[in-house]
């Protein structure tokens, strides 16, 4: 069986690739129907990343948030038709690792995604722009069919948003801070709204956006009534140099004693308050990706209507995406785009 697929090659060039669909021990034979464009994909596609990495990793299928359909399962862990998330974060067989990456995937609360030898698609792994991919069952979390597929897209960050969660233990009556009025910081709301019974109060720079966070409470960055609040969890979700000013930010608004997630990816080091971190004694966790877990835990909010309700709303476009010009388009359209949502791709091909 061939498949067809788009990889890049160097910065805003890709190439289209026929190749043998070779279905290993465990694998299962998927159709990819649906997928999202993450800002990790991007900075292939512009280029932004350091030249000795872009050419470690060129070439390379990008996206790693995916909807597809079972065509073909010699495991008999699905059905064929059955609607299927596909989790990016691929552990290697137990025996193929050292103890040192075992203890670590053990703590429940860091998990497989911590471990130094998994591996990532549209990274250190092909990722989902093909028409049929041939997976691990393990890594394939079932959809309910009455889902919608351009919302179920949203599995990897809402996995992402519980991986981010659950690193701490929350309490009902903390008063929660989540910095950042993009993608990731919206999807952490809505997921912190339906466990989380306490305060939530979001920080941003965009008013148009914050308006966009219904059910909570706002504020725009800097303001003195922050403070006030009395937020003791915090989530940083800006990444990019800004995380460096939101940080600082976190640091002088929460209270003593605190926790702070940090998501943001940056590229280059920020600096941080070390001495006002000590001085309030702050805890630091940071988050990287999911793990199958976590995208259970997203198939399950995703059978609640008003969790979909609030991810709808982040769904810019549906894009068709019959042939490498319609991939192009929509990721030139996703790199300029400033708007809270993304441009959902169908894959026709």
């Amino acid at each position: 069986m061939l498949t067809r697929g788009f990889k890049i090659v160097q910065s805003k060039r890709f190439e289209i690739y026929i190749e043998d669909l070779e279905v290993c021990t465990g694998h299962v034979v998927v159709k990819i129907e649906t997928a999202a464009i993450c800002k990790a994909d991007l900075r292939y596609y512009l280029g932004s990343r350091d030249e000795r990495t872009l050419n470690l990793k060129y070439p390379i299928n990008l996206i790693h948030e995916a909807i597809g359909t079972v065509v073909k399962d010699p495991t008999n862990s699905f059905n064929k038709g059955d609607k299927v998330a596909l989790v990016p974060n691929i552990m290697i067989p137990k025996d193929k690792q050292d103890e040192f990456d075992i203890a670590l995937s053990s703590d429940k609360r860091l998990g497989e995604n911590y471990c130094p030898k998994a591996l990532f698609a549209s990274s250190s792994y092909n990722g989902f722009s093909k028409d049929y991919i041939a997976y691990p069952a393990y890594n394939l979390v079932k959809i309910e069919d009455n889902i919608d597929s351009n919302i179920a897209v949203f599995s990897e960050l809402i996995s992402v948003a519980n991986t981010a969660i659950r690193r701490i233990v929350l309490k009902p009556d903390d008063v929660i801070g989540i910095w950042g009025d993009g993608i990731l910081g919206y999807i952490i709301c809505s997921v912190l709204k339906q466990i989380h019974n306490g305060p939530i109060i979001v920080i941003g720079h965009n008013k148009e956006k914050l308006d966009k966070f219904v059910g909570v409470q706002t504020y725009l960055s800097n303001d003195s009534d922050i403070k006030k609040s009395k937020i003791n969890v915090a989530f940083e979700c800006i990444g990019g140099a800004a995380s460096e000013s939101g940080i600082d930010e976190i640091i002088n608004s929460i209270l003593p004693g605190s926790k702070m997630v940090l998501t943001g990816v940056s590229e280059n080091p920020v600096k941080i308050n070390t001495r006002k971190v000590l001085e309030k004694g702050l805890a630091f966790y940071g988050i990287t990706r999911s793990n199958v877990e976590d995208f259970k835990f997203a198939a399950e909010l995703l059978k609640n209507p008003d969790f979909r309700s609030d991810i709808s709303k982040l769904i810019l476009e549906v894009a068709p995406i019959y042939g490498i010009k319609d991939y192009y388009r929509v990721f030139e359209v996703e790199s300029e785009n400033r708007s809270l949502g993304k441009h959902i791709m169908n894959f026709k091909f």
